[in-house]
């Protein structure tokens, strides 16, 4: 497929996203014996400010049909093409007819509410995908329209909800951008008044809502530094392993892998947080111990259909296999295995886990996930 042709394909999916919106967030994992209501609630407070920054962005999982096709096209592009599809998607931000209104009564000419736009998926595809500093840099030029916000609102629900996609100096500079955007609608204010009704009544619309969300994001990145402040300084909290687990969690996604894998990594992740006795801290050591197998077995399967021969069935069948086709190298297999044990002999089957030793289990499985992961992604396996 040439270059040009990748871009319109992926054009064709954003055009499509313009018309009928798929992003959305829901539970990644509900809590047993808990009202949904209870966890469900910040994702109803879309359009509600001030919004709160959750503090366990684990809870919470951005789902999207069209960013599955989008991320399927880009695994297809050559490395030296994917920065050109990106800056094609990201152009869309530069356009203020990057939006759709829904018919309706002439007053209601550029409300959000009665808008949809490509956008918001734009935002979360270049943010899980593509460059957050190109993300960023293209927020600051954005032209004012419905579409710019809508793109704020996803900006402020991403914040709210997965505050890890950003780090703690991004959130420095995502206030920057934000400040040319003020500055925008500011001279846009300054503008005569557009002779016609609908563009007359969208700029109103425009004007009106943007400054407020333009607050309310300068607001979560405040707060969402607090929180990394306060993952550093508490004992059993570390907000970097933390955006590795949202990392890893979109790489299973994105490869492919089962949606039970996804799930017993966040129940391990949910009984270790609300541990209320050790047996619940042997039971996020099971979880996490069904994860690395599993995690081995699922890569055996997306790298079978490119070296072929004999599909494991076994952990250390699935090591050897991953070993000789050089997706791990050998201190890699060594270790995977020694880590495997360690965690069977003195996390599983004991009567009780330590808090000390479970924290280490969950923290290195997480991060060796991830490198297993990133591996695969750069060998083209999903």
């Amino acid at each position: 497929m040439t270059l040009q042709g990748t871009i319109g394909m992926a054009a064709q999916i954003l055009d499509q996203e313009r018309v009928e919106p798929t992003v959305r967030y829901e539970i990644a994992a509900p809590s047993p014996g808990i009202d949904p209501a209870v966890h469900s609630s910040p994702l109803y407070e879309r359009g509600n400010h001030h919004r709160t920054v959750q503090e366990h962005p684990e809870q919470f999982q951005f789902k999207s049909a069209n960013f599955d096709l989008l991320c399927a096209l880009l695994d297809q592009v050559p490395e030296q093409n994917r920065r050109a599809v990106l800056a094609a998607s990201l152009s869309r931000i530069l356009n203020k007819g990057s939006y759709r209104h829904i018919p309706g009564a002439l007053q209601y000419a550029g409300q959000w509410r009665r808008c949809s736009s490509e956008l918001p998926l734009v935002a979360e595809f270049i943010v899980r995908r593509g460059d957050k500093q190109l993300f960023i840099s293209a927020l600051s030029g954005a032209a004012p329209s419905p579409g710019l916000t809508l793109l704020l609102l996803q900006l402020e629900e991403m914040i709210a909800l997965n505050f890890t996609l950003f780090t703690d100096e991004e959130y420095t500079r995502i206030p920057l951008a934000i400040a040319s955007v003020r500055r925008v609608i500011a001279d846009l204010v300054r503008r005569p008044r557009p002779s016609s009704t609908i563009e007359s009544n969208t700029v109103y619309h425009v004007t009106k809502e943007i400054p407020k969300l333009c607050d309310f994001i300068s607001e979560e990145c405040r707060n969402a530094q607090f929180l990394y402040v306060k993952g550093s300084l508490l004992p059993g909290m570390n907000l970097e392993v933390n955006q590795d687990k949202s990392t890893v969690r979109t790489f299973l996604e994105k490869l492919g892998f089962t949606q039970l894998l996804v799930q017993s990594l966040n129940e391990a992740e949910r009984l270790y947080r609300t541990a209320a006795t050790p047996f619940d801290l042997k039971s996020s050591l099971g979880h996490l111990r069904s994860f690395l197998e599993q995690l081995h077995l699922q890569a055996c399967a997306a790298a079978h259909k490119k070296f072929g021969g004999s599909l494991p069935t076994k952990w250390g069948d699935a090591l050897r296999y991953l070993l000789e086709n050089a997706v791990l190298t050998k201190p890699e297999e060594l270790f995977a295995a020694q880590f495997y044990t360690l965690m069977s002999d003195t996390g599983v089957h004991p009567l009780i886990a330590e808090r000390e030793y479970a924290r280490l289990m969950r923290n290195m499985s997480i991060e060796y996930g991830l490198l297993v992961l990133t591996k695969l992604d750069k060998l083209g396996l999903n």
